[in-house]
């Protein structure tokens, strides 16, 4: 008898874990392709740049911006993705790594990933006006390890009236490396705007069940519901923000980005996200590495308008 209860026992601990584990696995869920372009045809006209490697994109007032790392001007495109100008001032340096837009004091943020700063490693803050000139840099002082491993993204958001950006880096413990291809470790650091500075305040973890080797772009919605992408994973993860503790309400829903017939993944370059409405996005590619297979070439240097197949729970 005392068997038989033990065996009971353990297997009710068996099945209890086993269901929590379910619980805790991230669900996921295919995303669909509803427009897109190649970059370097929407700029045809407008740049004389050979390469449009895409890092960040912003969807505001039925209007698309995208950023670019390898120059510092800013493309405005039209929602049906036909039409596209270049904004801002054509300068010597590198490009930016997202964008973002402040609704309480009209203004612009545009983020440079990891600069050298007085012996650190860290990342610049723009603001720029409604022409993409811009009018003043201010140091993020989050120290990273290198200039090629920082942040990826940004987003703004208010809280009781106050301003801040949510920064997204780009490796797993915002460290560079193997150690930061080893999942389950995303972070997104929280900067509180204090007069003319930005004062880090916060470190947002992704959950653990999230398999991303890297980060290449955040949005928030007016719901506090988040996307982030992935390059290395070809996905977008979706979880709602609980902004008062600066902490994820719940494990979220993973979107994988379709293959080819073969099952090769063609969109292996994704670099930046904004929220259009609660199901569809918009997303752009970079520049396809050396060291990846020719499919990646199809969607490379691209912009897509993506919606989701089912609902996040």
């Amino acid at each position: 008898m005392l068997a038989r209860r033990i065996q009971t026992g353990l297997l009710g601990v068996l099945i209890s874990f086993v269901c929590f584990a379910g619980q805790n696995e991230t669900e996921t869920s295919e995303l669909i392709v509803q427009r897109e372009a190649k970059l370097n045809e929407l700029l045809r006209d407008q740049s004389a740049e050979d390469k449009h490697e895409a890092s960040g994109v912003l969807f505001l007032n039925n209007e698309i911006f995208v950023v670019f790392d390898n120059y510092n001007m800013v493309a405005k495109i039209d929602i049906k993705i036909n039409k596209a100008k270049l904004l801002g001032e054509n300068k010597k340096g590198d490009g930016y790594e997202g964008i973002t837009y402040d609704n309480t004091n009209d203004r612009f943020y545009l983020i440079e990933e990891s600069l050298k700063n007085k012996g650190a490693f860290n990342a610049r803050l723009n603001h720029a006006n409604k022409n993409f000139i811009i009018k003043s840099k201010k140091w993020l002082k989050y120290n990273f390890q290198s200039d090629n491993k920082g942040f990826e993204g940004l987003t703004f958001v208010t809280k009781n009236n106050r301003p801040y950006i949510l920064a997204l880096c780009e490796g797993n413990e915002c460290d560079s490396g193997k150690i930061s291809e080893i999942h389950g470790a995303g972070r997104i650091k929280v900067f509180e705007k204090k007069k003319e500075k930005w004062k880090y305040i916060a470190s947002i973890r992704i959950p653990q069940s999230l398999k991303f080797i890297d980060y290449s772009g955040i949005d928030i919605n007016e719901k506090n519901v988040l996307a982030i992408t992935s390059q290395e994973s070809s996905a977008i993860w979706v979880g709602r923000l609980d902004i008062e503790n600066w902490q994820i309400d719940d494990i979220g829903m993973v979107y994988y980005f379709p293959k080819d017939k073969n099952g090769n993944m063609t969109y292996c370059n994704i670099e930046g996200v904004s929220w259009i409405a609660n199901n569809r996005l918009i997303v752009v590619s970079d520049a396809k590495k050396k060291t990846q297979p020719g499919e990646c070439q199809e969607k490379e240097q691209s912009i897509h308008i993506v919606s989701m197949k089912h609902d996040r729970p």
